[in-house]
């Protein structure tokens, strides 16, 4: 396998994947022929400390840009900072023909891409992921949102990005927690479409795997799977009408649990934990609907538990959990629907599940 180059185009968007990635933006920027005036980069306060001098680094005709900086975490993905980045475009004299390149992980990528699609009806955007969740997921695909009080991604737009530009030199100032959280969403593509891919993670278990260095060609291996898996699905059904919802396994418990837990004190629930605890639950719904084997499900809950505390929540939080639920946006008619598995490579959609059987795998995953 090449580990670096092209890995796909889709929705007009040119997906470059690895050490060379860099360069590939440079030549972007060059055909793009935009002056310093005109690109603006969008980052968030960590990713600005630790990531934006080695993009500069690499790209130099970078320096003297506009700089947009957001608090980190989650609860930047908001309406209220979309409309704060507006006025600080329109104060920079931004206009149709300016770039924003959003530099970051998925709150960075999926706010930016909001901001991009709304401003003057669209301006032209490239993702430059940093972390393992942006790369294998948040940045690909085209979807923008911000969430709407607590609940998330509510408020968003199907708008591709003119480039996404993956470096695996980002990765290597990635703490621990937000490595386990991207590893998330490769568990989810390999289940939900590579089941030889399954196969070998279980093969090393998810704590070996956790604990190898983000320079391992391994890690890139997986990452340039996930997001040539992720680029096909999205390619043939852009606007989620159909297998797009495939990509949606573990989400529509995982997001419920961000949007609970969002609302908490303590430390934030990142995305790759809630959706770790969310695939474990889909899983057992998965037994009781589509007929996946005990024994699937039993591999599949001993390797997330191998790398993750999926008891984030409490028995007292289900029946909020099962109201989150009913926000979610693949529902139809009023029944909470799913996107679950076959067996490992064999996802199915729209599968309706009552709110006891749902009372039910919550319990499931937070019983030892």
């Amino acid at each position: 396998m090449r580990l670096s180059g092209r890995v796909a185009t889709v929705a007009r968007t040119r997906i470059h994947c690895g050490p060379d990635s860099l360069v590939q933006l440079n030549r972007f920027l060059v055909a793009e022929r935009l002056d310093r005036g005109k690109i603006f980069i969008l980052t968030d306060s960590e990713t600005r400390r630790h990531c934006l001098p080695v993009l500069e680094a690499h790209s130099p005709d970078l320096k003297g840009c506009t700089i947009l900086e957001i608090p980190s975490g989650e609860s930047s993905k908001s309406l209220q900072s979309a409309e704060d980045l507006w006025m600080e475009l329109v104060s920079a004299g931004a206009d149709r023909n300016s770039l924003l390149i959003c530099l970051g992980g998925g709150v960075v990528t999926d706010l930016g891409g909001f901001v991009a699609a709304g401003f003057k009806r669209g301006i032209a955007s490239i993702n430059v992921p940093t972390t393992i969740l942006g790369q294998v997921d948040a940045s690909i695909g085209g979807k923008t949102g911000v969430n709407l009080s607590k609940v998330k991604n509510q408020i968003g737009f199907f708008y591709p990005a003119r480039g996404i530009f993956l470096f695996p030199g980002f990765l290597d100032t990635l703490p621990a927690a937000q490595l386990r959280s991207g590893f998330a969403e490769v568990i989810k593509a390999a289940l939900i479409g590579d089941a030889m891919l399954w196969n070998r993670l279980l093969r090393k278990g998810a704590a070996e795997i956790l604990s190898m260095p983000c320079a391992e060609n391994f890690w890139l291996e997986l990452i340039k799977k996930s997001v040539t898996q992720k680029s096909r699905i999205v390619r043939d059904d852009f606007l989620e009408k159909d297998k797009r919802k495939i990509l949606n396994f573990g989400h529509t418990v995982g997001h419920a649990l961000e949007s609970l837990c969002g609302g908490h004190p303590g430390p934030e629930l990142l995305h790759g934990d809630a959706v770790a605890a969310g695939m474990v639950a889909e899983s057992f719904l998965s037994v009781k609907k589509c007929g996946l084997p005990e024994e699937d499900l039993s591999r599949i809950t001993s390797f997330i538990r191998g790398g993750y505390d999926t008891s984030v929540f409490a028995r007292e939080d289900i029946p909020a959990l099962v109201e989150l639920m009913g926000h979610d946006k693949k529902n139809r008619g009023g029944t909470i629907r799913f996107s679950l598995l076959k067996k490992p490579g064999v996802p199915a959609i729209n599968v309706a599940c009552d709110t006891d059987l749902i009372a039910e795998a919550l319990l499931f995953v937070i019983q030892k």
